[in-house]
């Protein structure tokens, strides 16, 4: 074992001079059988910095003596009079624990972090009682996605695997909603299997997020569980820094049980090592495996700093960093920060007109007259800085009348800011999902929405010199100008491929859920037909004036795809009308209408059609459409032969937001 232990640490340090810069540490230590991970990040500061040591070493004392008060989520801020030596820091003890154990918890975190992470600008441990966390980045709100760690059992579930998934799909969605509505943002649940067997859960985010980051944050959690962790596993557990949930098919969130489900023994953790049999082990281990690895790290760290040495950068070569051979194009569209200032009226809360996951969007008015939007990005978002490189890149080449169009940006310090048109009338989502607005939506309106996205749709995919594919269209990304005309915006998540290219992979699941395809959702293939996918839901939700995936609000459905076909299947698919529309219509048109929405949403990424073959869709007064394949989880076992005649069908049930678990063959 000790073998196994020293293997471990010389493994990372070998990491460390492959890369020849430092990186984050992410190890097990075991005391007692208690299980902690600790990160350390940026490690960039060393022991002589005394002022930010000193304050860090004040930010644990305070936490360490909070945790005495009964306190299961306490923050705090220790500041100097040089604000880059400010550090902020918090723990989270688990729901209902015994305030002893908190404290115990805490204070032992606190040790192990103030002797493992001794140059890291920001680090973070768990155990299985607590967590503890401290960063020079005032991080309490934002959500926090990275490090990630994992668990899952070993064991698959045994019995209908489609089913089970799509059973704790709900729940955990259900989670998700009712975490980020509790005061406390934590939730349990359990739902039935069978008649003997059951399925918990359980969520969490830090007290101090929002209800929507904590949403958030969830939904990324949750996307993680068919991806890179758990999938058809009988359990299994997401930990972000911000948000976590688990699942399991046994009790694990009773009140008195104080081994708590935040970090439980792993079977297969995810950046663990293997345990060890004894504490006098362990200790021995960490007496000389971290000193060793420690002045490793730092070794290779002042190599690098010698071989790389910062030279003062002009603003060219930054942008030349951040764009490469964009950046003459770019520079061109560059604003300074003073006019954007001006603009705005230095970000006034009166000029705010819109808030997004990455940053606030404000009205500003330039010297010449011209009202621009101005996106500017939280400085403590660590996505930030990558979203807005990625939609200043795709959005400045881009010129279409269904589209934002980018005016230019603002790269100043540590501000990262995307100046657009101006566009009067607010999101699509805005009046939509209004009881009242939408009335303002007559029929010949939507179907002028519907053709817009189309063609904004269609350019990105075959049209502009790139192929791109959005990755998360929605109505909040659709904006209406002064004439109601969409444009649509938002593309820090899209993706330039090749123009021959029928689809590519990842790992990372982004988009909102209810718009995402199944295929991607589910395996992380993505392609155009993903973007068509999104789109059919959108065209249901604009003819239904219904918002997906949700069911607190009378306007609401559980699933518009379910809702959208159980009224074709039914031949009623007029009740699916919006019944506050006004104004005359065609019944014919608008039973068109919801017959290409359902051919954009089906299973098969193949059965769905391209954008150009909707557009020509829509541009037909009178055309013979293939017809609608019922989503699979609709498939009603008859015989014994209509229930194998597709073996697919064996993994796949029902599912909230049109999301399904079901076979996916790449083209």
């Amino acid at each position: 074992m000790a073998s196994f232990h020293l293997l471990f640490l010389l493994a990372t340090f070998f990491s460390l001079f492959v890369h020849c810069s430092p990186s984050p540490i992410i190890q097990a230590a075991i005391d007692n059988g208690t299980h902690a991970f600790y990160n350390c990040t940026r490690n960039n500061t060393s022991n002589t910095n005394n002022s930010y040591r000193s304050n860090i070493k004040t930010l644990l004392d305070w936490l360490s003596s909070n945790s005495s008060n009964n306190a299961r989520y306490y923050n705090a801020t220790v500041a100097s009079d040089n604000t880059l030596d400010t550090v902020y820091g918090l723990f989270l003890c688990v729901r209902d624990i015994d305030p002893k154990i908190c404290r115990l918890c805490v204070i032992e975190a606190a040790k192990l972090i103030s002797s493992l992470c001794t140059t890291a600008k920001e680090a973070l441990v768990w155990y299985s009682a607590c967590y503890v966390h401290y960063s020079d980045r005032r991080f309490f709100t934002t959500v926090e996605k990275s490090p990630e760690i994992n668990f899952m059992n070993e064991k698959d579930y045994v019995g209908d695997v489609g089913r089970f998934n799509n059973i704790l799909w709900d729940m955990l969605n259900d989670l998700r909603r009712e975490t980020g509505n509790a005061s406390a943002k934590f939730a349990v649940k359990s739902v039935n299997l069978t008649e003997n067997q059951k399925v918990y859960g359980g969520a969490w985010c830090l007290p101090c997020l929002s209800a929507e980051n904590c949403s958030w944050c969830l939904s990324d959690a949750i996307a993680e569980v068919p991806t890179s962790c758990c999938r058809g596993k009988s359990g299994g557990t997401i930990l972000y820094p911000s948000c976590g949930v688990r699942f399991e098919l046994y009790p694990f969130h009773k009140a008195d049980d104080n081994n708590s489900w935040v970090l439980p023994p792993p079977t297969n953790p995810r950046l663990s090592a293997r345990p060890g049999k004894g504490k006098q082990k362990t200790l021995t281990i960490f007496e000389i495996g971290v000193p060793i690895v420690v002045s490793l790290m730092l070794l290779v760290f002042g190599c690098c700093c010698f071989l790389y040495r910062k030279v003062p950068k002009n603003q060219h070569d930054i942008l030349k960093e951040s764009f490469g051979n964009d950046v003459t194009t770019l520079e061109s569209l560059q604003f300074e920060f003073a006019k954007i200032e001006a603009a705005t009226n230095r970000f006034a809360a009166e000029n705010r007109i819109g808030k997004g996951g990455f940053g606030e969007v404000y009205k500003g008015v330039l010297l010449d007259g011209q009202e621009v939007a101005v996106k500017r990005l939280t400085r403590s978002s660590g996505q930030g800085a990558v979203e807005f490189k990625n939609e200043v890149q795709v959005i400045a080449k881009l010129q279409h009348r269904n589209l934002v169009r980018l005016l230019g940006f603002c790269l100043e310090d540590e501000e990262k800011i995307l100046i657009y048109e101006y566009v009067p009338n607010k999101s699509l989502d805005y009046f939509l999902f209004d009881p009242h607005k939408r009335k303002l939506l007559p029929w010949s309106q939507r179907q002028k929405i519907i053709k817009g996205i189309a063609r904004g749709i269609l350019y990105l995919h075959e049209d502009s010199r790139l192929k791109i594919i959005h990755r998360d269209l929605k109505p909040s990304n659709v904006l209406l100008d002064s004439n109601m005309n969409p444009k649509i915006s938002d593309f820090g998540m899209a993706r330039i491929v090749s123009i021959d290219q029928i689809e590519e992979s990842t790992c990372t699941i982004v988009g909102t859920y209810g718009y995402i395809s199944p295929e991607y959702a589910m395996h992380g293939y993505f392609s155009v037909k993903s973007d068509v996918y999104s789109f059919g839901i959108m065209v249901l939700e604009i003819i239904s004036g219904k918002r997906k995936g949700c069911s607190a609000e009378s306007e609401c459905v559980d699933d518009i795809r379910r809702y959208a076909w159980t009224k074709w299947a039914e031949q009623t698919p007029l009740e699916l009308m919006d019944p506050s529309m006004e104004g005359t219509y065609s019944h014919e048109e608008v039973i068109k209408y919801i017959h290409i929405g359902l051919l954009c949403v089906q299973e098969n990424p193949d059965d769905r059609p391209t954008m150009a073959t909707i557009a020509f869709y829509l541009n037909s007064p009178s055309i013979n459409l293939p017809s609608p394949l019922e989503p699979p989880y609709f498939q009603r076992r008859g015989n014994e032969e209509n229930a194998t005649s597709n073996k697919e069908l064996d993994n796949i049930g029902n599912s909230t937001n049109g999301i399904t678990v079901s076979q996916f063959f790449p083209r």
